[in-house]
This record gives C-alpha cells, structure tokens and sequence, in this order.
C-alpha cells in the first residue's frame, strides 16, 4: 500500500505546501504539478462536476508520479466515503463539519475497526484484493489522511471537541464560507483578513496544538499566508490549477503585448507624458501627429477628467493613474473613452466611495479574460 508522505510531512511538524484541481480533470494537470514540485494535490468534487472515472484517472496519476492526493468529497452519505478510498485516494476532507459527532460519525466511515466500521472492498488501495487484509486494513488506517473542514460559525465554537477526535488529522479553515456564516462577507475586507476570521484562526491553531493535530487553509502567497503560517497553519492549498492557468496566459499576452509596434493611443500618451502633445488645439495636433480629431478629443476629456478626480480627492490619485497606466500597457478591455467616462463617473459617487469602487473594479477586471474595464465599473457602482 503506498506511504502517505504527506501525512508523515504534517505527524513530523512540517509545512506542506498543496496544489488545488478544481475544474480541469486530466491527468496531465497531475503531472504538471509533480514536475513544478508538489508532492500533494487536492482534488475537489464537494463543487465541482467531477464523477468518479474522472476522479480514478487523477489518482492513478498521482500515484504514478509520486504524488499524494487528497478528495475533498461531497457532504453525503457512506459510499461517498468510501469510493474514492477504493480508488486509491490518500485522504479525504470532510465540508462544512459543525461538531465532533460529525467528525466522529466520518472517521467510522473512512477507518476500519477499532476506530471505524468501514467495509472490506477490493479496490487499487488493496492492489485489488491481493493485500493480507489484516495487515492492509492496519495500514488504510495509518495511511489514510482525514481532514475536517471549519468553515461555520458552529464549527469554530465546537473546534476544540473536533480537534479532538481521534482520526481527525487535519483541521481545514474556510475563509470564505466562514465569512459568510459570520455575515462579514461583503465588508470590503478580504476574507481571510477580517478580524472574525483570524479570530477563528487563532482558537482552531489553538485547538490543534493542544490535540496534536494540523491547521490548514487556503491561501496565495503573500502576507496572507505570512499572517496564516504565523497562526499555526501548516497545511497550505497555495495555488490552483484555473489560477495557474490564467496568470501563465494572461503573462504571455502581456510580454507579447509589450514587444508590439505600439498602438496610436500608446503612442500620443507616450508623447503626452513627454510634454509634446497640445491638448489645447485639438485639431492641430491632430493634423500635426496624423492621428484622427475625435482620438485627441477623448485623451483631452480624459487627461480633464483625470485632474479632476485628482484635485477634488488626491488619495484617489494612485487609482487613476493606475487606469492611465493600462492605456499605456496597451491591456486589454481599456479604451481612452473608457477611462475618461469611468473618471466622469466616479465623480457622482460620494468621494468616500472613490477608492473602493475603483479598487473593487480592478479586482474584478484584472483576473477577467474578457469585458472592458467601463463594464466591470458600471457593475460595481450599480452595487454601491
């Protein structure tokens, strides 16, 4: 029976570091993450599509390159349980757990006797039945990682009778959802960052050093995870495969993008920012550049309204030139007219909104494949 060496990382104190498989199901996004160095991968079907031949292909290709994995199964019934435990699986992780009676009741069925009650199958994790059955139950056992997830109110008040529960390995944190079931998940804060839920960190890191057990979460690098790691968690899903996908993508266009003849809008901001451009004559510089009236006419409305926005509220000034700086990047979805509108624009909110609404903009357009930026703008202020 293959050695957990993930667990075995965790049971030795160490920091493990985990890759998400949240919506692309094929076994080559195991490989990739055994080439770029993970030794685990966490195979999500609680929200995902993903059906059990999928799910058997994605194990055995974890197993062929050496790599853990771990099943964050759906909240269900014991054969959920078990299949993917049959199918080779080196540990599942129980959503939404509220109590230590609900963890118990999921060690019973994911261990066999004395701790559970889980009947003998003869899948891949037995070599299909070859096994000595006393000595391949005994190491399922040892073997088999099992995480429960605090991502409820309920969960955190119950989190030191869960944490110890004996099975229970892992304690997951669910920023998120936890935000939500403390009702905080829309104050502008994320949600990993907000007062409630490093409160909640800190009873859980609290709850799994006292019983012996690891804290993990979800989190990208940066000072997230510092604050996180810094809390105890040891366990740390630090990427996923859609987010990996979009940012290899989205820096390949960019760099392709910054070696292209530049565009005639890069082009008169580039003369602008040198002093060269007179907004003042529209026509003339038109005429004297070669470039159309009504093109000069929007990069004068939006070096206007830009100044504007700038005077009336400085601290919104690094947003804005944020904005000019996308024009001159050249990205994509950031016409001049979208920006000298979204300047208008902002200037009906009230100023202590500015900020935010330019912020939550960005936030929204940057990870986007499509849409222009004007779109997502109006998207957040109609929210507002």
């Amino acid at each position: 029976m293959k050695t957990n060496q993930t667990k075995a990382a965790l049971l030795g104190g160490a920091v493990v570091e985990v890759v998400e498989i949240n919506r692309i199901f094929d076994p080559v996004v195991v490989e990739l993450a055994a080439q770029a160095g993970f030794g685990c991968v966490w195979i999500d079907m609680e929200h995902s599509h993903l059906g059990l031949d999928a799910l058997s292909h994605l194990i055995l290709a974890a197993r062929a390159t050496g790599v853990d994995s771990v099943v964050r199964i759906p909240k269900g019934p014991y054969n959920q349980v078990i299949k993917p435990l049959e199918l080779g699986a080196g540990g599942l992780v129980w959503p939404h757990c509220k109590s230590a009676d609900e963890a118990r009741a999921f060690v019973r069925m994911a261990k066999f006797r004395p701790l559970g009650l889980r009947g003998m199958g003869c899948g891949r994790d037995s070599d299909y039945g070859t096994l000595d059955p006393a000595e391949y139950m005994e190491r399922a056992d040892v073997e088999t990682l099992l995480g429960a997830m605090i991502e409820d109110a309920e969960g955190v008040e119950e989190v030191e009778a869960i944490a110890a529960v004996e099975g229970i390995d892992l304690l997951f944190v669910g920023p998120s959802d936890l935000a939500h079931s403390y009702g905080v998940e829309r104050d502008g804060v994320p949600h990993l960052d907000h007062e409630r839920v490093q409160a909640a960190f800190s009873r859980v890191g609290a709850a799994c050093a006292a019983s012996g057990k690891a804290m993990g979460t979800a989190v990208g690098p940066g000072a997230s995870m510092r604050r996180a790691v810094a809390k105890g968690t040891r366990w740390l899903n630090c990427c996923h495969e859609m987010s990996a996908l979009t940012s290899g993508l989205r820096r390949a266009r960019q760099s392709t993008v910054a070696v292209k003849q530049p565009t005639l809008t890069q082009q008169l901001l580039e003369l602008y920012r040198r002093g060269e451009l007179d907004l003042g004559d529209v026509s003339g510089t038109a005429k004297r550049h070669n470039v159309s009236r009504s093109l000069v006419k929007h990069l004068a409305n939006f070096v206007q309204h830009k100044a504007t926005c700038i005077e009336a509220l400085p601290a919104a000034a690094p947003w804005v030139e944020r904005m000019e700086q996308a024009l001159v990047d050249g990205r994509r979805g950031l016409a001049l007219t979208d920006a000298y509108h979204v300047c208008l624009a902002v200037q009906s909110l009230p100023k202590e909104r500015w900020q935010e609404t330019l912020q939550a903009t960005f936030d929204r357009w940057e990870p986007a494949t499509t849409g222009s930026f004007k779109t997502f703008f109006d998207e957040v202020r109609a929210c507002l």
